[in-house]
């Protein structure tokens, strides 16, 4: 029999928490990223339900052994191929009870565009910060339905500041890695115009709409405005005649 605690739980929410928690107690360092984490913040719960794949988290490379240690003593598996193959960037976990993974990423977030976050993991106690959240959605240069809404639920029920706070959207952030990214600045503004096109289509109230509506033009108008630099500059002058995302394998 499996000792309490060491079994991964069926409730993917609260096993997201629980891998986190755990990593907590041995000084390790995890924090969720994905359509869960966005739940973690999100106040009306029946906009965001929906079915989640699997659990996405960010750690530390330079805690790779803990994680892969913590991992195994919370009931996961390593996938030893994928692990050998890409572990300078991420390491993957199987859940043998319940059949799903974790894919665990190491520094970075890194699928149409590259996002650093070694510096933003303490942040927020279960998730990387909204900030990053939303980023992590609006790079995606081909959008789904369950992306826009998780866009929308952000934008909805985070605040918007200028600074680092815990459930705060920061600005000011999100302008400055834009404002020497052209690439990354060229997908968010696209994406912005595509969200604030489908607003009216989710099940909002009238004031949700123009709270969400406010908040992108302002980003778009502030991502537009910023100062730029010369290496936003430079990419500029070539555009979109050379490709300035990835697109990751699915």
């Amino acid at each position: 029999m499996s000792e309490p605690g060491k079994t991964p739980l069926a409730d993917q929410r609260a096993e997201a928490r629980r891998l986190v928690d755990g990593a907590r107690q041995q000084g390790v360092t995890l924090r969720l990223i994905g359509g869960l984490a966005i739940r973690q913040h999100c106040t009306i719960l029946p906009f965001c339900e929906r079915d989640y794949s699997d659990i996405d988290v960010v750690g530390l490379k330079a805690e790779r052994q803990q994680i892969q240690d913590t991992f195994v003593e919370l009931g996961y598996q390593p996938n030893e191929r994928f692990n050998a193959l890409h572990g300078d960037t991420r390491l993957e976990f199987v859940d043998p009870v319940n059949e799903r993974h974790v894919d665990v990423f190491l520094d970075t977030f890194e699928m149409d565009h590259y996002i650093d976050l070694r510096h933003r993991l303490a942040l927020d106690d279960y998730t990387i910060p909204p900030s990053d959240l939303l980023l992590s959605k609006l790079q995606i240069v081909r959008l789904n339905e369950k992306d826009v809404r998780d866009i929308l639920t952000l934008l909805k029920d985070c605040d918007v500041g200028r600074a680092d706070a815990p459930g705060v959207i920061n600005v000011d952030y999100i302008i400055e890695l834009c404002s020497c990214d052209w690439g990354l600045w060229k997908t968010l503004t696209t994406n912005v115009d595509k969200v604030l096109e489908q607003v009216s289509d989710y099940a909002l109230t009238a004031e949700e709409q123009a709270r969400i509506r406010e908040r992108l033009a302002n980003l778009k108008g502030m991502l537009v405005e910023a100062p730029k630099y010369l290496r936003w500059k430079l990419r500029d002058v070539v555009g979109e005649r050379l490709q300035w995302y990835n697109l990751p394998e699915e």
